[in-house]
């Protein structure tokens, strides 16, 4: 799929600068390592979403615990969602975006009890950002099936699959990361992203 390189990916800086915002609210409001700052401003409580909080589900998605975990959010989105911006269009990158990270809220809220993870609360742009790379395995799937005789369609296929088995490595050993969080968001990513690209692909043909 072609990335349109004269274009800018305003979208991407724009959820950035969302981000950053939230954070210096945080900051406001007592610090971003303060628990009580961060369940003010929406952090993902298990129990208090079942009670009615559903705000939570989308606020958990810009909020983060400390520095390096904004920096290294904001530094894959910035990589990765300009990506999918100018490969998908600005409306097929935000559903991904948005239907990742809340969709991951919601699943990890639904099966914290079975998990036993219903004392743990999520912050994290990470959940959503997992579902713009399972946007890449799809899009990269997609070009395969349409061109399986191309060795640097299947070697990039390849890679892509590797890179996503090593960071989920990576999340399991990890234990202030939720892997699971993750694991949902990059599923609903991939599934979403794999009826929007086939969708695409075919508008294309015709």
């Amino acid at each position: 799929m072609k990335i349109s390189q004269d274009k800018i990916a305003y979208t991407t800086y724009i959820l950035i600068g969302l981000n950053l915002l939230v954070y210096g609210l945080e900051i406001k409001l007592g610090g971003s390592q303060s628990s009580l700052a961060l369940d003010r401003l929406g952090a993902l409580i298990p129990e208090k979403v079942l009670a009615g909080e559903l705000w939570r589900l989308v606020g958990a998605n810009f909020l983060h615990y400390g520095p390096f975990h904004l920096a290294t959010n904001m530094l894959s989105l910035f990589v990765v969602g300009r990506l999918i911006e100018l490969s998908l269009g600005v409306k097929s990158y935000l559903t991904i975006y948005l239907f990742s990270g809340i969709g991951s809220m919601l699943t990890f809220t639904l099966l914290a009890f079975r998990l036993g993870l219903n004392n743990t609360f999520l912050v994290g742009a990470s959940a959503a950002i997992m579902g713009l790379i399972g946007a890449i395995l799809a899009i990269s799937l997609q070009i395969w099936l349409r061109k399986r005789h191309s060795i640097t369609a299947k070697r990039r296929l390849q890679q892509i699959i590797l890179i996503i088995m090593i960071q989920f490595i990576f999340d399991n050993l990890i234990t202030q990361v939720s892997f699971h969080a993750h694991l949902f968001g990059f599923i609903i990513g991939f599934l979403i992203s794999s009826v929007l690209v086939f969708v695409k692909f075919n508008l294309k043909r015709t």
